[in-house]
């Protein structure tokens, strides 16, 4: 099972990276346009939780640890948004890409000598 804490911070990440630019593009769908629905009704009158939400979904970095804390804080005292969490964090984590470069010298100039390794998975952990 993961973390609530690594959830948080996951589910954090994606709605400051794409909650806002799909919001814009796409009012009405969507995965972040769902869980941003589901987090305003869950956070209710809680002004400085909603507030976290808000700038995150801007792609404000100092708002995406404040938004982290008040999703695991809520998520430890509610059981079924705590499952919500780890899906949503699942579901984003399935489409991560880690590319690792190493160069032997200067990346520009020695193009031949560099390894360039991609992983890409795509199986929900």
């Amino acid at each position: 099972m993961m973390d609530l804490v690594a959830a948080s911070e996951a589910v954090a990440g994606l709605l400051a990276s794409g909650a806002a630019k799909q919001l814009g593009e796409d009012a009405g769908s969507g995965m972040a346009t769902g869980i941003v629905s589901r987090i305003r009704k869950l956070f209710g009158s809680d002004a400085r939780s909603m507030d976290a939400l808000e700038k995150a979904c801007q792609d404000d970095r100092a708002a995406i640890s404040d938004l982290a804390s008040a999703l695991t804080w809520y998520a430890q005292r509610d059981q079924a948004f705590a499952t919500e969490l780890i899906g949503w964090a699942s579901q984003a984590r399935a489409g991560e890409v880690t590319q690792r470069v190493h160069a032997g010298r200067d990346a520009y100039t020695a193009g031949r000598d560099q390894t360039v390794t991609n992983n890409y998975r795509r199986s929900n952990e």
